[in-house]
């Protein structure tokens, strides 16, 4: 049927054109075909307003939704589309697929919309803000400052709290531990449980190594001969300044007191001063043939420096009749 200048479109009741046509307007489904009817291609250039699209979107498409729902499907996209929705109030839901090329899809504002994800999601930029009443995150170990690799690097990271002046609990790496800008006010003030490691040995050298998995306590089974506490791993970095450090090797004698007569710090050989002025005056009393003594040293930073382990004085004493 030909279509005259007196012609209404409401006359075509069915629609215009038929399968195959250029362009065809589908009464029934409410559409308009542009193309062969089974590969269609539609060009506009301006607001194209519908329920839902579908069919292949080449190129940019730019819009805002307004409504209440918006479904529809991108798929088929090639060379580099741009998609950009402005503002979405309420429920977006949708599928793209067979993307090709290097498509970009921008989204302006999500308001009042609920968004999950099934697969990992990366944000790029200089700045995340959460505004959610609470938090929730399942993974047992939270990561902070991923792009460090050295300490120095790591210094100052930690977590803050906001308020009239904020609440830090960051790493020092000068320190070499954590350091809090307000005092720690907990309910519990017993400690609950302690226990110190104990390092065993059935020969005379007790070796300890500060500072690591090892312990400071030796204990010592059918010495032969009197003991001697080796201890290593001690800093020796600026940031250990002015500390002191504790040690104590038990000795369980069967048949000949044993004693312990020598102590050195990272290899460094210390004369030790005995309570009482002297190893026998520490001793004298207190060791048997038989039973445990206890020999217990402090050793004290008397320079400041901790660049060498010369710098230490040790300070021991025994207790001993432990049958």
């Amino acid at each position: 049927m030909a279509i005259t200048n007196a012609s209404r479109i409401a006359d075509f009741s069915s629609g215009i054109g038929t399968v195959g046509a250029g362009i065809q307007i589908d009464n029934t489904n409410h559409r308009v075909i542009v193309g062969n009817g089974n590969s269609t291609t539609l060009e506009v250039s301006g607001i194209v307003s519908a329920t839902a699209f579908s069919g292949h979107l080449i190129g940019n498409v730019t819009g805002t939704s307004s409504t209440s729902t918006v479904a529809t499907t991108a798929y088929g996209l090639s060379g580099t589309p741009n998609i950009t929705v402005g503002t979405v109030t309420g429920n977006l839901t949708g599928n793209s697929t067979g993307l090709s090329g290097t498509p970009n899809i921008t989204v302006g504002n999500i308001v009042g919309a609920a968004l999950t994800l099934s697969g990992n999601l990366t944000v790029n930029g200089t700045q995340t803000i959460i505004n959610t009443t609470n938090l929730e995150i399942t993974d047992p170990l939270v990561g902070i400052g991923s792009g460090n690799t050295t300490d120095a690097q790591a210094d100052g990271d930690g977590i803050q709290i906001y308020g009239a002046t904020n609440k830090t609990l960051t790493y020092n790496d000068t320190k070499k531990g954590f350091e809090t800008n307000v005092a720690w006010s907990p309910n519990e003030t017993r400690t609950i449980t302690g226990a110190e490691k104990v390092y065993r040995t059935s020969g005379n050298t007790v070796s300890l190594a500060y500072n690591s998995s090892s312990a400071n306590i030796g204990y010592t089974t059918n010495p032969s001969a009197d003991i001697t506490l080796a201890v290593t791993g001690i800093p020796t970095s600026s940031d250990f300044d002015d500390y002191a450090i504790t040690f104590a090797v038990i000795t369980n004698s069967t048949g000949t007191a044993r004693t312990c007569t020598n102590v050195t710090l990272n290899g460094v050989s210390k004369t030790i001063r005995w309570a009482g002025g002297s190893l026998s005056a520490s001793i004298t009393g207190v060791t048997t043939s038989t039973g445990h003594t206890i020999f217990s040293f402090t050793g004290i930073n008397t320079v400041g420096s901790a660049s060498t382990t010369a710098n230490y004085q040790i300070f021991g004493t025994a207790s001993g009749g432990f049958f």
